[in-house]
């Protein structure tokens, strides 16, 4: 069986720390304008960075220059700097002797300094650096160990990027499963961190571990989503990462349309930036698209290309693979030696890589480190409990005795604050009550007052004036100019008499006095349905030949009068009903249209007079009131109140 083996392009951890978005005119210029000081190093090392997603030689003599200017001041901070950025150079030549080299002085240097962070980042390259010889004994105790110094410090942030490297050296011995453990930690602790470079590389990491355990569909959610991450942030690396990996599995999914679009771009955008690891991924997943779709010529120049490279830069790990694949090629075109030949290379590099004793080299190197790890948490869990008792014993006697006089004095605090809140409370309330009482009956005082002197007086003498102007129209002979404005005057005055009695009718109605709530309310919406402009239906239960308090009757007639006339001024409904129910001791009110509607969230910032109106007589007496809206879909108010 043919595996997938993720190209695993390691980004050091010491590159992590440059800044997203540099600005390279601003770096140039303080190369330009400083001396030949420890500030010029960190120039050049930011250059470099800067430089490495452009051209990688030209970064390399930033860092060389780094390197010369430091070794000339005796700087070991540059020193450091430099070899944890220029292994990275080294490793996508295939120079991994070399970035071993370098990487172990940077241990020895942060050893030196004493700088327990750049130990701990040292300790990752060198793991990183066994990983790229195909070491992955060594590259897991290094891993492991730098992973300890990180969670010492509690530096959470390097863990996982450590896990999966971890994961990907353990996928490379075929311990896939244990694989999959440690990248789903990483991207556990990554998701919080909104670090979308590092969460694009864990995506595509743990989808092409899913894709080795022949979980197709997962790997590909996983692929799909790395391909997301990565687009958004323009990280070429981790965009051909996700290619490559959606190539692979659409084949195995047969939708190879589909895997050859992503194969193709993956190799593609690899040989534009010049990385032979994720050309040679792209390479492989071709070879094995093509040979699938019958293409036998085309699958055999996609593997000798393969291994081309990974001769050329001694990847051990895909030279497994690639001489298998390539022995299958030439005994096609009946090539039988050397099919052999590459045959009894694969067995004897497989055997060496991905041997039983490296397996149980690996899984007895995993099971010391979980084991020191836990032991390591129950030495600090019993420090902490043995701390934390010798603390309560100490302060345990003490606390009771303050904790009883605290009590003691809280309570009697307490009670007091309570009977004062109370106090004030309840005279607040009977204050604002007895305010609300006297203003909604100073109202209706004086309305029944106006209502009574526009009915009796103004009416009565309107009435006596039209009589007198009757009489005189009979007796007396007038032109027929004359005679008709005084008809028409008389026809205004007959107007002026019903407005009059109209207004003093709406200002205390004459059934609310003498038959009750329910009868004037008819009359009420009786008159706004002849109007014409709204059709109003009355209901109500439970009322019976029964009457409530004549306060509260007037009280009630306001607010339905209120709300009847917001109907007519906003609503732009054709239709309203009002309910009344009394039941025992409740009452309610409803008043329901199919108007427009509104926004019940802006009611309180643009609540009008009418509302605050309608609001205080609800609270004058003692009820609630609850307003149901949405644009387009009409409003309901309730009103109910307890008698």
């Amino acid at each position: 069986m043919k595996l997938y083996f993720r190209t695993f392009l390691l980004v050091l951890l010491y590159n992590q720390a440059f800044a997203q978005n540099p600005d390279p005119a601003a770096i140039l210029k303080r190369i330009q304008q400083s001396r030949q000081d420890t500030n010029r190093v960190l120039a050049y090392i930011e250059y470099g960075q800067y430089l490495e997603n452009q051209n990688l030689d030209s970064a390399g003599k930033y860092y060389l220059k780094a390197d010369a200017l430091s070794e000339q001041l005796n700087y070991d901070l540059g020193r450091f700097k430099f070899r944890s950025n220029y292994t990275y150079i080294l490793n996508l030549q295939g120079k991994f002797e070399e970035g071993l080299k370098l990487n172990r002085e940077s241990y020895e240097i942060a050893k030196r300094m004493n700088h327990q962070v750049n130990i701990g980042k040292s300790l990752n390259n060198i793991a990183a650096s066994y990983t790229y010889m195909g070491n992955f004994t060594e590259a897991i105790k290094y891993y492991q160990q730098a992973a300890s110094q990180f969670d010492k410090l509690g530096m959470k942030e390097f863990l996982p990027r450590l896990y999966i490297s971890i994961g990907t050296a353990f996928e490379h011995a075929n311990l896939f499963n244990k694989s999959l453990v440690y990248k789903h930690k990483a991207l556990q602790l990554a998701r919080p961190m909104k670090d979308s470079l590092q969460l694009a590389d864990i995506l595509t990491n743990i989808g092409g571990c899913y894709f080795n355990l022949k979980r197709y569909n997962e790997a590909l959610a996983h692929f799909k989503e790395g391909l997301v991450v990565s687009e958004k942030i323009h990280s070429e690396i981790f965009v051909t990462q996700a290619y490559a990996g959606l190539c692979r599995t659409n084949r195995l999914l047969k939708n190879l349309s589909e895997a050859w679009i992503y194969g193709q771009k993956g190799l593609d955008l690899a040989r534009k930036t010049g990385n032979v690891f994720l050309e040679l991924d792209c390479l492989r997943a071709l070879m094995f698209l093509a040979e699938d779709d019958k293409k036998i010529d085309l699958s055999a120049k996609y593997t000798k290309e393969a291994l081309t490279i990974a001769e050329a830069n001694n990847m051990t790990d895909h030279l497994v693979e690639l001489y298998e694949d390539y022995a299958t090629d030439l005994a096609r075109q009946n090539n039988y030696k050397a099919a052999y030949d590459y045959l009894m290379k694969y067995s004897i590099l497989n055997d060496s890589i991905q041997g039983i004793d490296v397996q149980k080299q690996l899984q007895e190197l995993d099971t010391k480190y979980l084991t020191a790890q836990k032991e390591k948490q129950i030495v600090t869990l019993e420090a902490e409990k043995q701390t934390r008792n010798t603390l309560i014993y100490g302060l345990i006697v003490g606390l009771v005795a303050l904790l009883a006089i605290a009590v003691l004095v809280y309570r009697n605090i307490a009670f007091r604050r309570r009977v004062a809140e109370q106090e004030v409370l309840q005279l607040q309330q009977e204050k604002q009550l007895v305010a609300t009482n006297s203003i909604l009956k100073g109202q209706e005082e004086e309305r029944t007052r106006v209502a009574r002197d526009l009915h009796d007086g103004l009416g009565g003498l309107l009435s006596g004036i039209k009589l007198t102007l009757n009489s005189v129209k009979g007796n007396v002979i007038l032109p027929e100019e004359s005679a008709m404005t005084f008809t028409r005057a008389l026809t205004q005055l007959d107007g002026a008499i019903s407005e009059m009695r109209r207004v003093a009718h709406s200002m205390m109605p004459e059934s609310l006095v003498r038959f009750g709530l329910i009868d004037a309310l008819s009359d009420f919406c009786d008159g706004i349905s002849t109007s014409g402009r709204l059709k109003v239906t009355m209901q109500a239960f439970g009322f019976d030949d029964k009457r409530l308090d004549s306060q509260v009757e007037v009280v009630l007639y306001r607010i339905i009068q209120e709300l009847l006339n917001n109907v007519l001024k906003y609503a732009d409904a054709s239709e309203a009903q009002v309910q009344l129910t009394w039941v025992e001791n409740n009452v309610s009110v409803t008043v329901e249209d199919n108007g427009k509607g509104f926004d019940v969230k802006n009611l309180e910032q643009n609540k009008g007079a009418g509302l605050r109106n309608v609001q205080a007589r609800v609270d004058y007496l003692n009820g609630t009131l609850d307003i149901q809206s949405k644009p387009g879909e009409g409003t309901s108010v309730l009103v109910e109140i307890t008698l």
